[in-house]
């Protein structure tokens, strides 16, 4: 009996946390950031550069999945397009750069702003993209419609 009972909150907390993370693009991501990072900040060696890429890959993975999740609610739960577009992003944008210095200005990342500047020129992009694809409800190519 046990056993079925920790099977079921298990599979509860799966499904919640797919609901808030798109785990595969979180993995991707995490990637793709933790290696600019660790390179911004590999002339400190590689123990303090993978610090900071480990806290960049950790931080994109989960934040990144919620605050897309928020930019998925303000897209598509305002009516006027351009309005949708320009709170969804900009909201997302500063709750990623915030979030994204905070923790590199924590003890351990040599370089916290240096290693902020990606996030800086990159969540935009990546936000304006999501934020088309989720307001025409259109799946991002590669992966599909969750069902």
């Amino acid at each position: 009996m046990d056993s079925k009972k920790y099977l079921l909150a298990s599979n509860r907390f799966v499904n919640i946390f797919n609901q808030l993370i798109d785990v595969k693009l979180g993995i991707i991501g995490a990637l793709f950031m933790g290696s600019v990072v660790f390179y911004i900040n590999a002339d400190h060696g590689p123990f303090l550069a993978s610090i900071a890429a480990i806290k960049q890959g950790v931080y994109t993975f989960f934040i990144g999945g919620i605050i897309l999740k928020i930019l998925e609610l303000i897209v598509t739960g305002i009516n006027n397009k351009i309005l949708a577009y320009i709170c969804s992003v900009v909201a997302a944008t500063v709750i990623t750069v915030g979030l994204a210095y905070l923790v590199h200005s924590m003890k351990g990342t040599p370089k916290p702003f240096e290693s902020t500047i990606p996030t800086i020129l990159l969540a935009p992009l990546g936000y304006i993209y999501v934020a088309r694809m989720k307001r025409n409800n259109k799946t991002i190519p590669g992966f599909r419609k969750k069902s």
